[in-house]
């Protein structure tokens, strides 16, 4: 199985965003008005082992669960990677031949990547080069995206297992980006980031005015803003969760929650802002106008109102849904809505255009 960051068209492929708790389907289908939501479905991972077989069975399990749910029979999904086995990467060249690009990008990728590249997988796209640079000369802009073969051999163990057929294996981080490009949520101006609060890890995702992506996982997320809760308030992972997302509460155990949830975000959003800064440095002309939140996470009010605290610029939950129709028999309309920010990564992958 190899990356595929090229645009192709005709098939309506099934988002399936494999995550570490749970499994997100998404189809979509696209008229003259927009998206319709045909089918969506979301199946938490079991767990309870280490052994890499018991792992894939149960994300298999997951995936199966998610196609039964949403009474699918097309089994053709485009899924996609993420976090630290994954690299994107924005690359600017001189003028150079088609010919010749790969053999640069390979050259860049050796410089840059912090992967093995022995062991990865590189995939490239061009992307338009704007105006011409010193001495008329036609620069070459384009990204790379990078991931490890173990992760790609994972990755097809269990859709393997699932008895789903992928037909591309794209980046999460250009799925999302993907997804705010559909709905017309990137504008020409500005520069816009997008946050994904998963389980293991949060993605942030930086469109630029040049049209490349930046892109930077860090190792903080929903397990471990948990874990801060449930240690603080003596309390399970299960029940502070419950807690986090309201559905138990007293006005005593709400406000102690809010105090320690205030506390748990706190080494995250300072890991955003530090990231936000890095890149505001590297792109001095960069002024991010928007943030994006989605994800697990962004779901519960009380975490998503205090990360936007903590940030630098306005932040809008990432949505998909709110704007669609709903097929009778795709799934309660409502629900969706309600739980959308957290179908953001499958609703771009479903996105995808495939020939």
């Amino acid at each position: 199985m190899a990356l595929n960051l090229l645009t192709h068209r005709q098939i309506e492929p099934i988002g399936l965003d494999i995550g570490t708790a749970a499994v997100k389907l998404v189809q979509l289908r696209r008229g003259e008005c927009g998206y319709t939501v045909t089918a969506a479905a979301i199946e938490p991972v079991a767990g309870g082992s280490d052994e890499p077989k018991h792992q894939y069975r149960s994300y298999a399990d997951a995936v199966k669960n998610c196609f039964q749910k949403a009474g699918l029979k097309s089994k053709n999904v485009v899924c996609g990677v993420a976090g630290p086995e994954v690299m994107v990467r924005g690359f600017k060249f001189g003028a150079l031949p088609d010919e010749a690009i790969l053999k640069a990008v390979g050259i860049e990728a050796q410089q840059v990547c912090p992967l093995d590249m022995k062991h990865s997988v590189l995939d490239y796209q061009l992307v338009e080069s704007g105006p011409l640079g010193p001495g008329g000369v036609q620069p070459r802009h384009g990204l790379m995206a990078v991931s490890t073969e173990h992760l790609l051999r994972e990755r097809t163990q269990i859709l393997l297992e699932a008895g789903v057929k992928p037909l591309i294996v794209d980046v999460n981080a250009l799925a999302l980006l993907n997804c705010l490009n559909e709905l017309e949520l990137l504008e020409t101006a500005g520069t816009a980031a997008v946050i994904d609060v998963g389980a293991a890890f949060t993605s942030v995702v930086i469109y630029g005015q040049d049209g490349l992506p930046f892109v930077r996982y860090i190792n903080l997320a929903g397990r471990q803003i948990i874990q801060n809760v449930s240690q603080t308030l003596d309390i399970s992972p299960t029940e502070a969760k419950q807690v986090l997302l309201q559905e138990q509460t007293s006005s005593e155990s709400q406000n102690k929650m809010l105090l320690t949830l205030n506390d748990a975000i706190r080494p995250l959003a300072h890991a955003i802002n530090e990231t936000l800064r890095f890149y505001s440095f590297q792109e001095k002309e960069a002024r991010l106008e928007r943030i994006f939140l989605c994800g697990g996470f962004a779901r519960m009010n009380a975490f998503a109102e205090f990360l936007a605290d903590a940030l630098p610029t306005p932040v809008t939950l990432l949505n998909p849904f709110e704007k669609m129709t709903c097929d009778a028999d795709a799934a309660d309309a409502a629900e969706l809505i309600k739980s959308g920010p957290v179908y953001a990564v499958a609703a771009g992958l479903a996105m995808r255009t495939v020939s």
